[in-house]
């Protein structure tokens, strides 16, 4: 599970938005789980109208919020919630997995 914090993505441009597609869906065929947090109200209509709506689902959304961090702790505990469901995968090493920009 990836989870990509935008929330300081002003006014991205339509290469952007297409990188973004891009990389979720590739992430998305090798079976991996794109969370996008504190999405700006700008950049999330900006979403929408490009068609990600259509093809992301919203629970993967975790708009921006007043308090700071709190979308992306939302978005942290739900991918927490979700890996526990799952079964672990004894070949995954985490600490490969493991980045922090």
């Amino acid at each position: 599970m990836v989870i990509l914090r935008l929330k300081r993505v002003r006014h991205p441009d339509v290469v952007c938005i297409e990188r973004l597609e891009h990389f979720i869906r590739e992430q998305q065929q090798l079976g991996v789980t794109v969370l996008l947090a504190g999405v700006r109200p700008d950049s999330l209509a900006l979403l929408e109208n490009v068609g990600f709506t259509h093809w992301l689902p919203p629970e993967q959304v975790f708009p921006e919020e007043e308090k700071e961090f709190s979308a992306t702790l939302r978005a942290v505990r739900y991918a927490q919630s979700r890996l526990e469901e799952e079964p672990p995968n004894p070949a995954a090493n985490p600490e490969k997995l493991y980045y922090l920009v």
